[in-house]
């Protein structure tokens, strides 16, 4: 899946597995994080964080889904408006 890079405006390859989005006008982030694959399939969590600057992220969900799903989920939000983003600091 999405490998979080240094700048966020270069290319990053699909097969990594991370990535961060944030939503501003919603004051949301959304983490992408490769989970422990099982024998059927790869797994992805994705977690929501509300955040305002300077604050700490506080989480608001989480959610376990198949790669493929988390692929299409990734492809909505950035459709939608979210675009992608270093992680906040913590």
């Amino acid at each position: 899946m999405w490998k979080q890079s240094d700048d966020p405006s270069k290319p990053v390859d699909p097969q990594d597995g991370e990535g961060w989005l944030v939503n501003e006008q919603q004051g949301l982030v959304c983490e992408f994080s490769a989970d422990d694959p099982s024998t059927q399939a790869p797994w992805v969590t994705i977690r929501t964080f509300r955040w305002r600057k300077p604050d700490y992220p506080i989480p608001q969900a989480r959610r376990r889904m198949l790669r493929d799903s988390a692929v299409m989920e990734w492809k909505r939000m950035q459709a939608a408006g979210w675009r992608r983003c270093l992680p906040p600091v913590r």
